[in-house]
């Protein structure tokens, strides 16, 4: 129901918009000028009387009147329409603190190389040992290039 009276009242406020510019339009400053001038002269004179131009200025003022308080009108109702959203200082205030972590507890991203132990000496009676065999290491293939746009 409040939508309906939200867009009716949206609908009057156009015709009150309208009715405005009408209103203004048919007020003449001089005797040539005016819309009223432009509609066989003396229009305004013919419809209101001798006295068209208190008329006139009391429509212009009672319609903007009527345009500011349903503009004003219009507004609250579709500002409390509006769903309220989570704002970001509400969920920071309400969003449990998590206890930052200790040093010992973050492993290193790289890991770090330790000096390998020297070996001790032999005994020259035993017989040499081989060698480690190196590790073997696929070379890295550089990523396909974009296409060309």
């Amino acid at each position: 129901m409040s939508d309906f009276l939200l867009y009716a009242s949206v609908v009057a406020l156009f015709l009150v918009c309208i009715l405005v510019v009408l209103v203004i339009l048919m007020q003449r400053p001089s005797a040539n000028a005016g819309m009223g001038a432009a509609l066989g002269g003396g229009a305004a004179e013919t419809v209101f009387g001798g006295e068209s131009a208190n008329v006139l200025t009391k429509m212009t003022t009672t319609l903007t009147v009527i345009l500011f308080v349903l503009s004003f009108g219009l507004y609250l109702g579709f500002v409390a329409r509006e769903k309220p959203s989570a704002k970001a200082l509400d969920a920071k205030a309400t969003a449990p603190v998590a206890a930052p972590a200790s040093p010992a507890a973050v492993a290193p991203a790289v890991p770090v190389p330790t000096a390998a132990p020297t070996p001790a000496p032999a005994p020259a009676a035993a017989a040499p040992t081989p060698a480690p065999a190196p590790a073997v290491t696929t070379p890295v293939q550089p990523a396909a290039p974009a296409p060309a746009k």
